[in-house]
């Protein structure tokens, strides 16, 4: 499962698992990086003597400690891959400031509408999604050194091939000597623990014991670490559809107001656009907070997939390198049975956290293949909650067009209305006219009858008494035709 693997530059020596052959790993001591080759035979020395393997232990990590100075360090609480909310929380703060000051060259477009021109919750949700990802990116470089301290020899067989009570000292010295602070290491403190419970205790049995509640603390702390997250995760939606309410609000708000003024048409305009304004808010808002919540599930549960078989991993190595290597003393006056009893024990213990392990790893598999089947149905339900909102946002649309429509209608017969009374007044202006010159005619006739009047009234009071005799002369007759040219003729 393991084996001995040199640095090429700094020559320490590394323990690595069999499926890192043929990769490149980065050597904790020196960074350097470098591709794991396995050595045709073991690089294991087993007739070194523990004496002088101590002596040379003690003289490597005496030059070590004068190169980097000795650190007094204890196996504390293990933070694992834990982030620090303020700090996250302000670097959030200002990558958010940063993304809506580069969108703000952008507010003409659709693209800085969306961030900048649609309220408030499009801040929210940006500085949920800058947090999320400040979270995960730290949490990144805290695992990528969790899996470089995997490469740590922390228990070296050249100081001893068995971990006694007499070499168990040498190894928590060794374990303290690493440059790697225990509580950013799943790995150095699980082993670090063990040996100290070790060489208190004098017993694998009860080692055994504490390494599995240590294991289930860790696993706890790791599912601990992203519970910010999955509140974010569940946040980001809720703040779309929030914004989706604020904005069909908006919508029908804007056209009640409207319909109060109904009778002028330039206020229904500025309706429409106010109903037109909150609907766009309502779909942007809802579709940033998808898109966001779907950039945020993704990684997180990629991560802690990898958290979680990092764990794997520690308590493989505990398995196959800590515990099998524990080796009780001989108490004082115990004889032949009770020592036979203590290595059936051990041996007991050894095929029973054998069996845990191969059930574990079966529960493992039960447990992504149930994680996949549940994002499935996430996606699924996701799916389905947006496509009824898409579906009764369009049949709204479709009422406000109709409403629209019929607004046009109206306006097109007032337009018509308006047009035909224009045209009867100039009718109207037209026969006024006609008849005032007719009234003119009249007035003109009038006025010569008068005058006819006057001059007879006169011609009357010359005569006096005198009598008129009007007699009719009858005009001379004229003969036409055959008859009248026969005449001439004679």
């Amino acid at each position: 499962m393991y084996f001995q693997f040199p640095c090429e530059k700094c020559s320490k020596k590394l323990k690595v698992r069999d499926e890192n052959v043929g990769k490149k790993v980065r050597c904790p001591y020196c960074h350097h990086t470098m591709l794991v080759k396995k050595p045709e035979t073991p690089i294991i020395d087993t007739s070194i003597d523990v004496t002088s393997s101590a002596a040379g232990g003690s003289s490597s990590r005496s030059s070590t400690s004068s190169r980097g100075g000795k650190k007094d360090v204890s196996s504390g609480w293990a933070d694992g891959t834990e982030v620090s909310l303020s700090k996250s929380g302000v670097i959030a703060i200002a990558s958010s400031v940063v993304f809506l000051v580069l969108m703000f060259p952008f507010r003409s477009y659709y693209l800085g509408e969306l961030f900048l021109d649609r309220g408030w919750v499009p801040f929210a949700l940006v500085f949920l999604m800058s947090w999320s990802a400040t979270i995960l990116i730290l949490k990144s470089r805290k695992l990528s050194k969790q899996k470089d301290s995997m490469l740590f020899d922390t228990l070296p067989t050249d100081i001893s091939e068995d971990i006694s009570e007499k070499t168990v000292s040498k190894f928590i010295e060794h374990v303290k000597n690493l440059p790697v602070d225990p509580r950013e290491s799943f790995l150095v403190n699980r082993v670090l623990r063990g040996l100290e419970h070790f060489s208190v205790l004098k017993s694998s049995a009860e080692v055994s014991n504490r390494l599995q509640s240590q294991s289930e603390i860790d696993a706890t702390a790791v599912d601990s670490s992203y519970t910010i997250l999955k509140v974010f995760i569940w946040a980001i939606p809720i703040l779309g559809f929030i914004g989706t309410v604020i904005g069909i609000s908006a919508a029908v708000g804007g056209f009640a107001g409207g319909m109060d003024q109904a009778e002028d048409i330039s206020a229904l305009k500025d309706s429409l656009g106010n109903v037109t304004g909150g609907l766009s808010t309502a779909f942007d808002t809802t579709l940033v907070a998808l898109v966001m919540s779907m950039l945020v599930m993704f990684p997180s549960s990629s991560m802690q997939k990898s958290e979680e078989d990092l764990l794997n991993w520690v308590d493989e190595y505990c398995n196959e390198n800590l515990l099998k290597r524990l080796k009780e003393s001989d108490h004082v006056g115990g004889g032949g049975d009770e020592k036979d009893h203590r290595r059936l024990i051990q041996r007991t213990i050894d095929k029973a956290m054998a069996n845990h392990h191969a059930e574990l790893q079966t529960w493992i598999e039960k447990l992504e293949g149930i994680g996949s089947t549940l994002s499935q149905s996430v996606m699924k339900s996701w799916g389905k909650i947006d496509e009824k909102i898409r579906a009764q946002q369009e049949e709204q649309l479709n009422q406000v067009q109709q409403v629209v429509k019929q607004l046009e209608t109206v306006e097109e017969k007032m337009t018509e209305i308006q047009s035909a009374h224009a045209a009867n007044l100039d009718k109207m202006n037209g026969e006024a006219t006609e008849m005032a010159e007719a009234a003119g005619v009249l007035t003109q006739s009038f006025n010569g009858v008068q005058q006819g009047l006057n001059g007879l009234n006169t011609v009357l009071t010359d005569l006096g008494e005198k009598q008129v005799l009007i007699q009719q002369v009858e005009a001379p007759r004229k003969r036409w035709g055959l008859f009248g040219n026969s005449r001439k003729r004679r």
